[in-house]
This record gives structure tokens, C-alpha cells and sequence, in this order.
């Protein structure tokens, strides 16, 4: 069954193009790409998508992405604090070769925080086939 998750081992991931979590706790039917951050869909349904992300230092804004195109935003403006965080989900009916990935929008909110016990994730599962 397809379901995946995966963690962010660097912090501050370049702006513009799909964040790669690359740390895999699980990635059945491999359909997630852990060296272009991109998961690819092999059998059409519905899935569910959650990611949950730490910001340091700058205010972070994330984007979930299906086929390229921005579906959901997540924002935190970051306080004085060590550390802030932010999540987000969706349920998207997916085809065969579509992608969704995460990806920070602008470079003006792009404080994407990891650590050794600071863990930024990005998971997704097929709920049911179409």
C-alpha cells in the first residue's frame, strides 16, 4: 500500500523548488523519492497528506503541491522563541503520475528548521483506490 514518511535532516532547504525530506521512517511501494522530495502516485485514489514543519531564527511559509501547483499554504511568523511550529493536511484524489511535494514559496519566510531532535516531517497514505 502506498503510504510514506519522512524527515528533514538539514535545515533551511533551498527556496523554489520541493523540499527533500530525506530521512525515511517508511516508504511502502517506494512511490516517494527521497532524493527529490517528490512522491509520485502509482495507483489513482484518495490520499491523505500531513506535514509539520519547526521554524527558527525567520518566519516560515510552506506550500503542499500537487502536479506543480500550489493547493494549500501553511505561515508562522516566528516570536523570540527557540523554536515555532506549523502543520498542514490535505485529502486529494490523485491519477497515475501525479506528484505532490512540499515546497517553500519565497525566500522572504524561509526559516525551514531541522535538527538531531528537531524533526520537520512530510507524510502522505492512499486512503482508498479509485
Amino acid at each position: 500500500m502506498p503510504a510514506f514518511t519522512a524527515q528533514l535532516t538539514t535545515p533551511f532547504p533551498p527556496v523554489g523548488q520541493p523540499v527533500v525530506f530525506n530521512k525515511i521512517l517508511y516508504n511502502g511501494n517506494q512511490n516517494y523519492n527521497s532524493q527529490t522530495g517528490v512522491f509520485t502516485c502509482k495507483i489513482p485514489g484518495i490520499y491523505y497528506f500531513v506535514y509539520h514543519v519547526n521554524c527558527k531564527g525567520n518566519n516560515v511559509w510552506v506550500a503542499l503541491y500537487r502536479n506543480n501547483e500550489p493547493v494549500m499554504y501553511t505561515y508562522d511568523e516566528f516570536k523570540k522563541s527557540y523554536l515555532d511550529q506549523a502543520s498542514g493536511s490535505a485529502v486529494l484524489p490523485l491519477q497515475v503520475e501525479d506528484t505532490v511535494h512540499i515546497q517553500l514559496p519565497s525566500d522572504q519566510a524561509a526559516g525551514l528548521y531541522a535538527g538531531p531532535y528537531v524533526h520537520s516531517s512530510f507524510s502522505g497514505y492512499l486512503l482508498y483506490p479509485m
